[in-house]
This record gives C-alpha cells, structure tokens and sequence, in this order.
C-alpha cells in the first residue's frame, strides 16, 4: 500500500516512526520514551509538537491507530503502529540521513558571517561568554551520559548523545582559537579596510568582461 501523502521529514516524525518500529505505543509513551533515553537533547519537544506529528503520520499514511482506551477520568488514549508503507519509508530516510551530509544553515555560522559589523573587543567578548556556556553545557551532556550508562541504558540508545557533545567540543576548541586570533590581531581588520573591501569591484564573478 503506498502513501497517502510525502513524508514529513522532521526529527520528531523520525523518532516516532522509529520508536513505532519497537512496538505499538501512545504518544504519551512515545514522549516519556524519548526522554528517558534523551533523545528531547537533540529534538525538540515542545507543547503538543508530538500530537501533531502522529496526527500527520496517521494522515499519510505512515501509521496508524491501533487501539483506543481510557483509564479512569483520564483522557482517551489512542495506540499507533507503523504500517508497511511507513516502515518503507523510514528505512528508506534513515539510509539517506547516514549516508549524506547536509548543509543545516546553522545560526551560529550566519552570526559568524556577520560579526564584522560588531566592535572586535565586544566579539571577543560574546565569543568567551560562548565557551563559558559550551563548557557548561559539555559538563552536564557528559554527567547525564555516564547516568544512562549506569542506568544500564544500551549505548548503542545513547550515540546520537555522544554525538552531540563530540561536536560541542569541537566547536569549543574552534571557538577558543577564533578568540586567540581576534586579540592577537591575527584575524580582524580595520575600518577602512573592511569599506575598501566592500567598495572593491568583484572580478571573480562569472559573466563579466573579459577584456
């Protein structure tokens, strides 16, 4: 059976059509699930994101509602499981996904971009508040790494974490250089330069006279 719809490839249709592959849950499970095994360190989850996710899921296709229940007084609660047409297309995404890099348009490279326009002792002075944060950060991603270790938690469930410090990391010794190179006066430019620059003509672009 093919799909009603494309797939909505988002982080969040990605965990929950992969957590659908374990077994048959209800999206709250499916959010406590996520959390107890950190993956809300590298999607967001917020307000009712995953409700809507399940309901475009089950529109396309992609799954579909098992079983419904309730508990006493509390709300109704709706079991999914994915479908053969999801389990396709999921495979089919996660190949892609670890096979190609993709350019992601980061705001930290866009900021970067455009630091010039900012005085180079107040970019010095952000980028160092910025490692400050990264250390912070990197701290407790590790402490919370080595809980679910302990926890007993598989580690092959705990990758997409070490990932993200590993990149942290790397942004924080890149980013330490970057300060180094600023007040060493390796990196910065004057005024005047940085106008002559702009008011520079651009001979390297294609289509321009040749002689």
């Amino acid at each position: 059976m093919k799909p009603n719809r494309e797939l909505p490839r988002t982080p969040l249709a990605l965990a929950v059509m992969n957590l659908l592959m374990e077994r048959p849950m209800h999206p709250y499970e499916m959010k406590s699930t996520m959390k107890e095994r950190g993956h809300d360190q590298v999607i967001r989850l917020k307000g009712g994101s995953i409700y809507d996710t399940v309901e475009r899921l089950e529109a396309g296709g992609f799954i579909k509602s098992q079983e419904t229940s309730r508990e006493g007084r509390r709300p109704e609660r709706t079991v999914y499981s994915i479908t053969e047409a999801g389990r396709d297309e999921i495979t089919g995404w996660l190949a892609e996904l670890l096979t190609q890099p993709l350019s992601e348009y980061p705001r930290f490279a866009a900021a970067l971009a455009f630091m010039a326009a900012l005085d180079k002792d107040e970019v010095a002075r952000l980028l160092k508040t910025r490692i400050a944060l990264l250390d912070s950060q990197i701290a407790g991603a590790d402490k919370q790494l080595k809980n679910f270790l302990g926890m007993g938690l598989p580690r092959l469930f705990l990758v997409e974490g070490e990932y993200a410090v590993a990149m942290k990391r790397a942004e924080l010794e890149w980013v330490r250089s970057l300060v180094d190179d600023i007040q060493s006066g390796k990196l910065w430019i004057t005024k005047e330069q940085m106008k002559a620059f702009g008011e520079a003509p651009d001979s390297g672009k294609e289509g321009g006279d040749s002689g």
